[in-house]
């Protein structure tokens, strides 16, 4: 009974989360850039707008299968079942992680974000620094960090990135949480809605298969903008080192990769608690 009311609680701290999160709509300063953003989006024609989206789109699915390719992944599986193993020896898979108290993967997540974020500092700092190759490595290296930030948040809560759904599942809520703020309500409310249907042993993905929409293509064109004013931030040197302009590199990085670990965490956790009541007998 303390187990299930601890779970009641935290889901009511998360929909509060929820409230605040989307009441926070942005300035008027925010909302004018952001409709400035669109009409330049806007301006392009038709058929490479479509060109682009499809473009993006491909881009994110092998940014992502890429990540889970890789050594560091199979790394990352084996130290999340040694910390869980800590908690519960019967720890075999990704999917027992499930079966820890929210609690315990509370604190495994965060640490896990803790990292991220870190690494989102040094490359962004990287970036300030300059030169031609980190500044065409940014934007790819941004979305892989935060791709790789909401993989481990699902690992974490017990979801299986071998499983096709699962990881169509980690591009959607990437896409959800760098959406500019004041359009992400509908998309999250979509996604929930989505999650709450869907069956803990589909394998495949049987829902829509793109990911990218016109509106998301500002977060792109907002990376584009912070590289020219890093390029002219550059010029301004202290003792023969670019300062303003790691610092401005690694700032941007941190604060974004910040708001996409903390925003789908929440959304991980509610779908993590949800499911779990629901079994409840």
């Amino acid at each position: 009974m303390m187990s299930n009311t601890r779970e009641e609680k935290i889901l009511e701290e998360i929909r509060a989360w929820e409230d605040s999160y989307f009441e926070e709509a942005g300035s008027d300063l925010t909302l004018t850039y952001h409709k400035w953003m669109n009409e330049v989006y806007a301006a392009a024609e038709g058929k490479w707008k479509g060109k682009l989206l499809t473009a993006v789109d491909d881009v994110l699915f092998h940014v992502q299968s890429a990540l889970q390719q890789t050594r560091y992944e199979k790394q990352t599986v084996e130290y999340l079942l040694t910390e869980a193993r800590v908690f519960r020896s019967d720890i075999r898979e990704i999917e027992d992680l499930k079966k820890l108290s929210i609690d315990q993967l509370r604190f495994m997540a965060r640490k896990q974000l803790a990292k991220q974020r870190l690494v989102a500092l040094a490359q962004g700092g990287v970036t300030g620094f300059g030169g031609v190759l980190f500044t065409l490595s940014d934007l790819p290296l941004l979305l892989a960090i935060n791709l790789r930030t909401i993989q481990r948040i699902a690992m974490t809560y017990g979801y299986d990135m071998r499983k096709p759904y699962e990881m169509m599942f980690v591009l959607k809520v990437f896409h959800v949480v760098t959406l500019p703020r004041h359009l992400q309500y509908e998309a999250w409310s979509q996604l929930e809605h989505e999650a709450g249907s869907a069956d803990e042993d589909w394998i495949f993905y049987d829902g829509e298969d793109s990911v990218v929409t016109d509106a998301w293509m500002q977060r792109p064109l907002q990376n584009v903008t912070k590289l020219f004013v890093l390029t002219v931030l550059r010029k301004k040197l202290v003792q023969g080192i670019p300062l303003f302009s790691i610092f401005t590199g690694a700032a941007y990085n941190y604060q974004l990769t910040k708001q996409v670990a903390e925003a789908a965490h929440q959304f991980y956790q509610k779908r993590h608690l949800t499911e779990k009541l629901r079994m409840k007998p």
